[in-house]
This record gives C-alpha cells, structure tokens and sequence, in this order.
C-alpha cells in the first residue's frame, strides 16, 4: 500500500490527541460541578517591596536577621578566618558562612536543632508566627530558601511542607511570597543585584484575599 501512514506521522497525531485530552481534562477539573476555579500561576515579578529571607529546612524554619548575619561576617572576615572560600560560624542559628565572589555570602544550615518547626503556626502564639505577623505587607514580602528533600538519610522532614505551610498562612495575610529550593551543594545566598544576576530575589505568589 501507497498510503501507509509514517512513524513521525503516527507520533504526531498521538501526541496531538493526548494535548488534547489534557486539554480537556483541565477544562473539566475547572468546571467541575459548574464551579470557577481561580488558578494562581506562580510567575516572579518585580516589586517595591523589600525581601525579608527565611530558611526553611528538616519541618524547621529560621528568620534571617541580615544586618546581623552581615556584621559577624565582616568581623570574620578582618580576623582572615573568611578568607579562601573557607567556611566559618556565623553566631546564627547554627549557621556556617562562605564568602563567595559571585554569590556574596553562602548559607550552610547543617543544625537545625534549635529552629522553630513550622507546627507551631498552629499554636496561638509562638515566635515563628511572630515573626511572621510582623511582615507588613504593605512595605515588604517573605522570601524563603527552601531544603525540598530530607539529606544524609535523615528521617525529619523536609524543608518544603514547612514553607507550604508558612506561605498559606501569609496568604491570609495578604503577604507576598517568593522561594527558590537549596541544598548543601547550591545553598542559600545573600548579597546585592548589583553584584551579581545571582542576587535577584522576587516574590511569586500573590497574598491572599
């Protein structure tokens, strides 16, 4: 037979029908029970807000006090300790820093001991939801560096239900929030834009109404 149909071709029409019918399916899921569904795409985009950083990681979240951070590095680094990518305390939270010329100042969260886990935002009152209620939404926006897989086989818990968890309570809050996902190999950073393209911190998600 002349008219037989090629591979290629066969291939296109199956991925095309299958296109489809997620197409459809989507359209469904939206409409189901002649509900609107509002979808939230998580797209980063500039705004005047200023970033207030968190680490989430092992169900345990810390709040990144900058102006601190960055004052214990500096006397690391007159006293040499800093010096050659070498890792040093930070007085922090059990944070190890590296000072890094294209990425400012690397986080190592290796003692999470002492974090606050993110079930306490269930509690009345804790300092984690202090901290977070402290947010003005107005004038800034939560960004979290976020350890999305347990590491060295430890049963805890990630770091990424924690920030789920945060994220949806400021939501309620009308917050904006953005995150990027770390781990010991590609940790968190800090430094300035104008330093690198590496230094570009916006949020993704909305708050909520």
């Amino acid at each position: 037979m002349k008219n037989l149909i090629s591979l290629d071709s066969l291939t296109d029409i199956v991925s095309n029908s299958v296109g489809i019918l997620i197409i459809f399916a989507v359209i469904n899921l939206i409409h189901d029970n002649n509900k609107t569904f509002q979808l939230e795409i998580p797209i980063e985009h500039a705004t005047e807000l200023s970033p207030v950083f968190f680490i989430s990681k092992d169900d345990r979240i810390i709040k990144l006090d900058t102006e601190t951070i960055f004052s214990n590095a500096a006397l690391q680094a007159t006293s040499g300790t800093a010096r050659n990518k070498r890792l040093f305390p930070l007085n922090y939270a059990g944070l190890l820093g590296k000072i890094d010329k294209d990425k400012g100042i690397s986080f190592y969260a290796r003692d999470t001991s002492n974090w606050e886990p993110f079930q306490s935002l269930d509690k009345r009152s804790s300092t984690l939801k202090d901290e977070l209620s402290a947010l003005n939404p107005k004038k800034q926006y939560a960004y979290f560096f976020v350890y999305d897989n347990s590491e060295d086989g430890s049963n805890i818990g990630s770091g990424f239900e924690a920030f789920r968890k945060a994220r949806e309570y400021l939501k309620t809050r009308f917050v904006k929030t953005g995150w990027q996902p770390v781990n010991s190999d590609s940790p968190a950073h800090l430094c300035d834009r104008s330093f690198s393209q590496a230094c570009t911190y916006l949020p993704s998600y909305l708050g909520g109404k």
